[in-house]
């Protein structure tokens, strides 16, 4: 593993959709389906119902009662995790790792992506760029490790050494749109936009048979907004999700806020509701100063529960509710967001200046 010096070979490959995914499973088959490992097995569930309060309640006295010791502090890792303490997840992990068995393990892989991963959200950029060489040194074509060391070492401005990493990715996945574009995103962060462009041009010209979608997606990283949309509306029948979103935002870039609005309304009117898109509709909705309907929007994705997008919901129907002057209600929602979300800087900022309404 890396996160020690005894055992610097003990490192840990997660699955990128589905680390928890394999938790679950190895419960299920066994591996900590026990009776003593009860208060494990339902932090694990709320987990998954984004209840982070509460899995840490059953995480911690899973580890009072001497349940699974490795699962247990890493369940209580990704729980502090999904609460922004990044510090405290950091140190669940390593002790995740720590008492780990000798034989590397699938679940060690998972939990030093996780390990890395709180080490990149405190900006440990060099710790988190060891991980992941020490799993490209064991595992010499995973295409994840390598693109997020290219993430690691692009934040310690070594683009030359970034790009080549980014390239090895490529090259390992050749026809992953998602991979180049996510790339992409990482670049433009960086300071590098127009490299990472070419990239993207690339992509598009040497896959001769994507889809008006997938074209779209890649003309809307290019900038390029008038065709992003002709590409967009040529496949919006498919009702996919990510493609409403991408050309709700090509409007929103050609500022047609109105008809971005229009888009994301129409997906969720006519497929299953989801979280993302009432997000970015109630976002769009702020934009043109529509806050009661903006804060309506946010109250329907956080109504769905459990879902990524829930911290964000959150926080934005607070903005949308100081909008409106409701400022009594906003502070009291602040302030219920914040024993969620305790760690949130933003959120810190926001009940300060709440304070003062």
């Amino acid at each position: 593993m890396i996160a020690t010096q005894k055992r610097n070979r003990k490192i840990i490959w997660r699955i990128k959709t589905g680390g928890f995914v394999l938790l679950l499973v190895m419960m299920a088959g066994g591996c900590a389906k026990k009776p003593e490992n009860t208060n494990l097995i339902a932090g694990m569930e709320l987990v998954e119902q984004y209840d982070f309060e509460g899995a840490m309640e059953k995480f911690e006295q899973a580890l009072l009662s001497k349940e699974d010791m490795e699962l247990s502090y890493r369940g209580q890792g990704i729980a502090y995790m999904g609460l922004g303490n990044y510090a405290d997840a950091e140190t669940a992990f390593l002790k995740s790792i720590a008492s780990s068995g000798d034989r590397l393990t699938a679940l060690e892989y998972d939990t030093n992506y996780y390990l890395a991963s709180a080490y990149m959200k405190q900006k440990k950029y060099a710790q988190a760029e060891e991980i992941y060489s020490a799993i490209i040194a064991l595992k010499k074509k995973d295409k994840e490790a390598y693109y997020l060391r290219a993430c690691a070492i692009l934040r310690q401005n070594r683009y030359d050494e970034a790009i080549a990493d980014f390239e090895k990715a490529f090259a390992l996945d050749s026809g992953n749109l998602e991979l180049v574009t996510d790339a992409y995103v990482e670049m433009q962060a960086a300071g590098f936009g127009e490299q990472g462009k070419t990239y993207v041009q690339a992509f598009l010209d040497e896959n001769k048979k994507l889809k008006d979608g997938e074209k779209g997606i890649l003309y809307y990283y290019l900038e390029d907004y008038q065709n992003a949309q002709i590409c967009l509306d040529n496949s919006i029948k498919e009702n996919d999700p990510k493609l409403s979103m991408i050309l709700g935002q090509t409007y929103e870039k050609l500022g047609d806020m109105n008809y971005a609005a229009m888009v994301y309304q129409t997906y969720l009117d006519n497929n299953e509701p989801d979280a993302a898109l009432y997000n970015s509709l109630g976002i769009c909705l702020m934009h043109q100063e529509k806050y009661e309907e903006a804060a309506a929007a946010f109250e329907k994705g956080i109504a769905m529960g459990s879902s990524a997008y829930l911290q964000e919901l959150r926080f934005n129907q607070i903005v949308a509710k100081e909008y409106l002057g409701n400022f009594s209600e906003a502070k009291t929602m602040i302030q219920e967001y914040l024993k969620t979300y305790p760690d949130d800087a933003k959120a810190k900022k926001e009940n300060e200046f709440l304070k003062t309404r």
